[in-house]
């Protein structure tokens, strides 16, 4: 048959891997939080903002790790875990960064709610997007 692997897996953690943006972000923040401070005079308003703002970027924050398995696809974080066999996907697109796994044949304004991102991290693309293609008939 094929010489494709049955299983693929990598982990993506941006926060680590783009360290120059990471560094800005974090200046950003704390910028951000001590105008926050300053407006309000509360530190309660200035930490339920941290949570807030610091939460809304969890998937930059935390590491992912992504596993393809043969019959589905595992995207596994701290306190989080997704599974959906590859059958749930019907088509899928590629960018810069990674692959958006959609479940509809054709592309509607849905796709980014109801479809999965996968990163492609430091990993190869192209094992990546041939694996997909091997799961996934456009």
């Amino acid at each position: 048959m094929s010489d494709a692997p049955t299983t693929l897996s990598w982990s993506v953690h941006p926060l680590v891997e783009n360290w120059r943006k990471s560094v800005l972000l974090g200046l950003f923040l704390v910028f951000l939080l001590l105008v926050i401070y300053l407006g309000f005079q509360l530190i309660y308003v200035t930490v339920l903002s941290a949570i807030f703002l610091i939460g809304s970027l969890y998937k930059y924050f935390l590491p992912f790790h992504h596993q393809f398995e043969a019959d589905r696809l595992v995207i596994t974080s701290c306190c989080y875990k997704m599974e959906r066999p590859w059958e749930t996907f019907r088509s899928f697109y590629v960018d810069a960064n990674g692959v958006l796994l959609s479940p509809f044949a054709h592309p509607t304004r849905l796709e980014n709610f109801r479809g999965v991102y996968v990163r492609f991290g430091k990993h190869s693309p192209e094992e990546i997007v041939n694996f997909i293609t091997s799961k996934i008939k456009d």
